[in-house]
């Protein structure tokens, strides 16, 4: 019993000096707060001189099961918001081909597009839904005394198996809720580090 506890105790002060070495590559402010809930930094990355990732979760969520999450990319230098918009389109036409669940519709306003998808999950054997998710994009470009780039601003609602029904009901009622929030979201400052 003992063994259990110190063995849990460890997992979880791993778990929270994971989360607390988490490297604020884009120096944001480690808490964003979107639709009145707080998102913490959980996860980053900057594979390459220009690439830039951060993931945020409310407290009680996990990367490996999570109901929502916000997400920031930033690409610097010189790149077109309809290049990587045109690119995102093929990426989910062509997924399309295999997955008739998906379904997205783009949006442009004063030199920002957002692109509202569904994405799935299935069973091996095609016969049942385990993960639907919903992401809204809204790609923008930035420029600052420092730094200039393409920046990538996201929302993904997910619902897994048994709460997909439900799930699908209140994307019917409230569409454009998300869409509107994510539009209108003032976009966090970023100052990226080298």
């Amino acid at each position: 019993m003992n063994k259990l506890i110190v063995t849990t105790l460890l997992l979880f002060l791993s778990i929270v000096v994971n989360s607390q070495n988490v490297e604020n590559y884009l120096e944001t402010e480690k808490t964003i707060k979107f639709d009145n809930q707080n998102y913490n930094l959980v996860w980053s990355s900057h594979p390459n001189e220009v690439y830039y990732k951060q993931e945020y979760l409310t407290k009680e969520q996990t990367l490996e099961k999570f109901k929502s999450m916000v997400t920031i990319d930033f690409l610097k230098g010189e790149f077109k918001v309809k290049d990587l918009v045109n690119q995102k389109i093929q990426e989910l036409e062509k997924a399309k081909e295999t997955n008739p669940i998906i379904n997205f519709t783009v949006l442009e306003k004063d030199g920002e597009t957002i692109i509202d998808f569904i994405m799935s999950v299935s069973s091996e054997d095609g016969k049942k839904l385990l993960v639907v998710e919903r992401n809204i994009y809204r790609y923008t470009n930035i420029e600052t005394e420092k730094t200039k780039g393409l920046l990538l601003f996201s929302v993904s609602k997910r619902a897994y198996e048994n709460e997909i029904s439900e799930f699908f009901e209140n994307l019917k009622k409230n569409k454009n809720s998300l869409i509107m929030k994510v539009g209108n979201f003032e976009i966090p400052k970023i100052n990226p580090k080298k």
